[in-house]
């Protein structure tokens, strides 16, 4: 630490001289870092991470001046900063500060198979690595229900992909087309949650095995599905 960083009497400090604000440079940095997104964690940068907890409380307070949220898993050592949840008998409104990224049919059941393998590896204590191939062979399943044609699945498909990859859901390896499926997936979608969505999907498909003229719920391949628990968390 710095002459200018050694703080004042009553525990500011000031990186420089003028300086208006009141933390420590590595504090200041977490909070850029959780404001910017996606997520904080140690595997991305350790030392950003090792300062969040050492940190965490003030860090919290500040999020919370802003009206935000900070979600931390310490056991998979990751964190994101989410807009604030207010007491349900708090009668002012409350502005939402996080821009928020509505998910698609595709995006929504992509995101349900990543997680039922993020939760096999983490029973067997494992990374997970998955690749283009499988994704592709386990996402035909919702071809019928999705209400494209394969050529427009397989578009939407690409799309759906290369947004996991920029919301660092799905992590670049060494090789070619084969992601790390990033921990912070827990966080976003909890085993709880799960078990709706995996309902809702199941009667999809069944729907889509069924003649054309006997359903009336095929969904729009541009409705956003699952927004209550996954927009605020992409983006």
């Amino acid at each position: 630490m710095t002459d200018a960083e050694a703080g004042s009497a009553d525990g500011r400090v000031q990186l420089w001289p003028g300086d208006p604000g009141t933390l420590p440079l590595d504090v200041r940095r977490v909070l850029v870092a959780l404001l910017k997104g996606p997520y904080v964690s140690h595997q991305k940068d350790p030392l950003l991470w090792s300062a969040l907890l050492a940190h965490e409380g003030v860090v919290r307070r500040r999020l919370g001046d802003l009206l935000l949220d900070l979600a931390i898993d310490a056991d998979a050592e990751v964190a994101f900063s989410r807009n604030l949840v207010p007491d349900p008998d708090f009668d002012s409104p409350v502005p939402s500060v996080l821009r928020t990224a509505p998910l698609s049919f595709i995006d929504s059941a992509l995101l349900l198979h990543l997680r039922h393998l993020l939760l096999q590896g983490a029973a067997r204590q494992e990374r997970v690595v998955i690749g283009r191939d499988e994704i592709d062979a386990h996402m035909q399943a919702y071809v019928a229900s999705s209400g494209n044609d394969e050529a427009q699945f397989r578009k939407r498909l690409d799309a759906s992909v290369k947004r996991m990859s920029e919301y660092s859901i799905l992590l670049r390896t060494e090789t070619e087309d084969r992601w790390e499926i990033s921990s912070i997936l827990a966080l976003i979608l909890t085993a709880e949650e799960i078990g709706g969505i995996e309902e809702e999907y199941e009667r999809l498909r069944e729907a889509a095995g069924r003649d054309p003229d006997d359903r009336d719920d095929a969904p729009d391949p541009d409705r956003t599905e699952g927004e209550d628990h996954d927009e605020e968390e992409l983006r």
